[in-house]
């Protein structure tokens, strides 16, 4: 009976939670070469988000993606890929972007999302035994609870994002992250309306992300800063 309830809880896990975590990587990587000007721009700005973390530059590495979306993505093992369109914005915009993966990637949010979607397969399995037919609930329930998860992941990467670029040197980290995030969402196509879509979304609203960040530094502390950065 245990032998049983262990294989089929087993099972469970891989049909289930290999639906809600991502692949190893997206459509359309690839490896830059080595001395193109994107490549450089993003990884010198990889080294000063780690190093900005208090992490070792040495443990991530990355690859671009060929879409003119800006989007980006997080792997196993530090392993991230950004878009072409995202190493095109403006440096202020792409220190914000990096760094917010960077977030992730130091409060571990991958990790903690595979757990919680085993978690809750796990448990709809178990329950599966006793009440036949119950377990097929985890097909439904496992997504609306790992997305809400992941939109709670990342109003708190923001958070933290906004440590990372104060210490990359942006003396304004709120103003920095709301434009980085404007400009990503004016680059993009518009999210879907569509109420089932939302819930299924893996990141907050842009108005929720945005309100998150208030208050905003003040503007005239922002342009005496840009200032003394032009001299």
């Amino acid at each position: 009976m245990l032998r049983s309830l262990a294989l089929l809880v087993g099972l469970t896990l891989v049909t289930t939670a290999c639906a809600l975590i991502p692949p190893s990587h997206p459509d359309l990587a690839y490896y830059p070469a080595p001395r193109d000007p994107t490549t450089v721009k993003i990884s010198q700005t990889l080294y000063r988000a780690a190093r900005a973390a208090g992490d070792d530059p040495d443990y991530y590495s990355f690859a671009l993606i060929q879409t003119t979306v800006v989007t980006s993505f997080a792997a196993d093992d530090a392993t991230f890929y950004f878009s072409d369109g995202l190493a095109r914005l403006p440096q202020r915009h792409v220190d914000a972007l990096v760094a917010q993966k960077v977030a992730h990637e130091i409060l571990g949010h991958t990790g903690k999302r595979r757990t919680l979607s085993m978690a809750i397969t796990a448990g709809f399995a178990v329950l599966g035994i006793f009440m036949p037919g119950f377990g097929l609930a985890d097909f439904v329930v496992n997504p609306l609870i790992v997305r809400a998860y992941s939109r709670e992941q990342e109003l708190a990467a923001d958070q933290r994002t906004l440590e990372i670029l104060r210490d990359m040197g942006h003396a304004a980290p709120r103003w920095t992250l709301a434009g980085a995030l404007r400009a990503a969402a004016a680059a993009n196509p518009p999210a879907s309306p569509l109420p089932e879509q939302r819930i299924l979304a893996r990141e907050p609203d842009l108005e929720d992300r945005l309100a998150a960040l208030e208050p905003l530094e003040p503007t005239t502390f922002v342009a005496v800063r840009k200032a003394a950065t032009r001299r």
